[in-house]
């Protein structure tokens, strides 16, 4: 069986992520695999609707299998959340990475991937960090000195997908990559190009209740979970709980902001001085900017310090694979997971209970549910169970 992997954040699910899973099947994939980041998201934002909502369009639009990226993984750097993703992907049995990519141009890839993970790499890097270059800039520096492929590191996806194959790297994989040219607009266009427009600009539509709009851009199944999902409430908008996220960080001492994953150079004295002259979260990002963070990270950093992460419970490396749902081509690959997978392969939440990174992501979760307009009680990771999708 051949076993296609893909990462995803399904946010919501699109026809360019419809794109990618046609491609895959069409390149002779047996199954297709998809690692998903949960109710928080890379950017630093809320999923549009639930993880559970987001599995559904997943396998009803040809994902055969769905795994969660847990959010310590999924809200972290490029590096971290690549990282972890390959990890759950390789665990699962998945032997051809395939992932959308501007340049679409695999090789390149793989080449300025080499590059990074080079010794040279890291004496470049810190020569231009010294020279006051940002953290992406001296990156991409670096890269173009020693390979000429620079330009990539601007790209958002070229960007993961050098990470996803320096990942498999280090984990001394032997799975393959197909790198798809990806369809229509740009990572965060506001613009539309056919059948395709950016995850963002589809958020925009949603959230501003422009629902007909959005049914251009998804596929037929997607649009109607999305649409049910917007009927009962459930429709996610961090501006729900701008007040609640704010009083959070008012009462952070710099010691607890200290405590934070991926805190350097200072930048918790800023955002405690931040928190406590903003009114607004846009506000609050304005303040603690500086050219050495990009936004997403700010907004990690500010959700993290909202939900209560700390830098010290945070695991080296993925603890388990949680399944979300998967149909009978999926139960496949997890028979074979099972009996083969490093990490265990949870399907019943109850096995993790005294799991520390569960109890935080149970958590999040809980507090996840007060961004709808119709919050959910309590408990919704012990109450929603594996998605099962008949054929």
């Amino acid at each position: 069986m051949r076993i296609f992997g893909i990462v995803a954040e399904y946010n919501p699910f699109h026809n360019g992520h419809k794109y990618l899973v046609d491609q895959a099947k069409s390149l002779g994939a047996d199954a297709v695999v998809a690692v998903m980041s949960g109710n928080w998201v890379q950017r630093g934002d809320t999923g549009i609707i639930s993880k559970f909502a987001r599995t559904r369009q997943a396998l009803e639009c040809g994902v055969d299998l769905v795994a969660e990226l847990p959010t310590f993984w999924a809200m972290a750097t490029a590096q971290r959340f690549a990282d972890g993703a390959v990890t759950v992907l390789e665990n699962l049995g998945v032997d051809t990475l395939i992932f959308g990519s501007e340049c679409g141009d695999t090789e390149r890839l793989i080449k300025t991937a080499y590059c990074v993970r080079s010794a040279e790499f890291s004496g470049k890097m810190r020569e231009y960090l010294d020279r006051g270059l940002t953290p992406a800039k001296a990156r991409e520096s670096a890269v173009e000195t020693i390979c000429g492929n620079g330009e990539l590191l601007r790209c958002p996806n070229d960007t993961l997908a050098v990470e996803y194959i320096s990942a498999a790297k280090s984990l001394n994989s032997k799975m393959r990559f197909v790198a798809v040219k990806r369809q229509g607009t740009g990572h965060d266009s506001d613009q539309a190009v056919g059948e395709f427009c950016s995850a963002s600009a589809l958020r925009e539509m949603i959230l501003s209740g422009n629902l007909s709009e959005a049914k251009r851009y998804m596929p037929e199944k997607s649009f109607e979970i999305l649409y049910e999902q917007f009927q009962n409430g459930k429709v996610s908008d961090l501006k729900a709980m701008e007040k609640t996220v704010l009083t959070a960080l008012r009462t952070m001492t710099p010691a607890e902001y200290k405590q934070l994953p991926d805190i350097s150079e200072g930048i918790e004295n800023r955002l405690y001085m931040a928190a406590r002259v903003s009114a607004t979260l846009p506000q609050l990002l304005d303040n603690a900017a500086t050219k050495r963070y990009t936004n997403a990270r700010l907004r990690r950093l500010i959700l993290s310090a909202f939900l209560k992460a700390k830098s010290d419970d945070i695991p080296t490396s993925v603890p388990y694979i949680r399944i979300l749902g998967c149909n009978a081509v999926g139960a496949d690959v997890l028979k074979d997971a099972r009996a083969n997978s490093k990490l265990p392969v949870i399907m019943r939440s109850t096995a993790l209970k005294n799991d520390k990174t569960f109890e935080f992501e149970a958590r999040a979760s809980d507090i996840y549910t007060l961004s709808q307009a119709v919050p959910d009680p309590c408990g919704s990771e012990f109450t929603n169970g594996v998605i099962v999708k008949k054929n």
